[in-house]
């Protein structure tokens, strides 16, 4: 709880109950995320519900993933 999310990450699975992520520095909405490790489709960064984004915060939970893109290839990087 707390953390910042270094790098864009794949969810693999969940460490506890849920997982829920504070996305306010890339979308706006002031409200926290849950996430979910199954797959989804569609670009649209609030709906991948599987995937956390840099300079997000954890608010709730623990997780597992993979980096798929850090740097200026991140999320809040492309923008």
């Amino acid at each position: 709880m707390g953390d910042n999310i270094p790098a864009d990450i794949r969810l693999v699975e969940l460490n506890s109950a849920s997982l829920q992520v504070e996305e306010a520095a890339l979308t706006g909405e002031p409200e926290s995320i849950s996430k979910i490790t199954d797959k989804v489709s569609g670009n649209i960064l609030q709906d991948q519900r599987n995937m956390l984004f840099s300079s997000c915060i954890v608010t709730y939970g623990q997780a597992t993933g993979v980096v798929v893109f850090t740097g200026m290839k991140t999320a809040i990087g492309r923008v």
